[in-house]
């Protein structure tokens, strides 16, 4: 049964007395375990605990959804404060280099040296059962991803080529399902999950227009959201970080169950609803 869930660090501002970034870290737990779902780009997530009485020395695992810096930068901070937690991630992240190209080319990969750190890591390549979570490493693809995407390279040490988000998972524990960014694309993933949703948490890389780039257009989104309301009419949609604002209210006039988090804020769970 899931106890909490706790945004740590967001790009929105929910609380005055907390710093946001361009990153998400959220705190999750559960009857069983504590978890930290991604670590942000820095240690905001973790000076944000002190505002909201979160004790990160507890939490049992760490899970980092993909390589980008916005979602791992902050994880050598927690390593240095947590000497107990496993981190769940993809081999696939260790030996690459990220970058994006929109507005500028530059680096988004976070440097960590994995010797340091003994056998705490897992690696995880396909669908896992951990205890009673599970984490899924085979998303399957049936509908378009996200045209920011496209801004996106990766770099295994013979020059940058397309990102093929290889290096992403998925989280799953009592229908809590957290995507991170989603850039294999929302409905790709919910069509990946063999397990009933009840509440999906994480962004879903669904970008505004700036300058002279263009991304889904007000009717793909309308698609994508009639998509989620229809074949998952239950689930509450909480996404955030990389969803853009007018992505967002696209969206939510289709599908009233799509909400947004903020920084700080803390979500309700119907413990009722719960089901492996």
């Amino acid at each position: 049964m899931i106890k909490k869930i706790v945004i740590l660090s967001d790009n929105r501002e929910g609380n005055a007395l907390m710093r946001t970034e361009h990153g998400l870290s959220v705190y999750l737990e559960t009857d069983k375990h504590k978890f930290l779902l991604d670590t942000g780009a820095s240690d905001a997530f973790i000076k944000n605990t002190s505002v909201l009485g979160v004790k990160l020395q507890d939490v049992d695992y760490v899970f980092i959804s993909h390589g980008h810096s916005d979602h791992i930068g902050g994880l050598r901070y927690f390593l240095d404060i947590n000497s107990k937690a496993k981190v769940l991630l993809s081999p696939n992240i260790r030996k690459a280099q990220y970058f994006s190209k929109r507005r500028f080319l530059h680096s988004i990969s976070t440097p960590l040296d994995y010797s340091c750190y003994g056998n705490r890591f897992i690696e995880i390549r396909e669908e896992t059962l951990i205890d009673d979570f599970v984490v899924y490493g085979d998303l399957r693809f049936h509908f378009t991803i996200p045209k920011g995407n496209c801004n996106l390279f990766v770099n295994h040490g013979r020059g940058l080529v397309p990102d093929n988000f290889e290096h992403e998972l998925v989280f799953y524990v009592d229908g809590l399902l957290f995507t991170g960014c989603a850039h294999h694309g929302i409905l790709n993933i919910l069509n990946s999950v063999d397990r009933k949703v009840d509440i999906c948490l994480g962004g879903f890389h669904l970008l505004d227009p700036h300058l002279n780039e263009s991304f889904e257009s007000e009717t793909e989104l309308q698609f994508i959201a009639r998509e989620m309301l229809d074949n998952y009419p239950d689930t509450k949609f909480y996404t955030g970080h990389c969803t853009g604002d007018n992505a967002f209210e696209t969206m939510h006039q289709v599908n009233e169950n799509i909400m947004m988090f903020r920084c700080g804020m803390e979500l309700e769970f119907d413990e009722n609803s719960s089901d492996c």
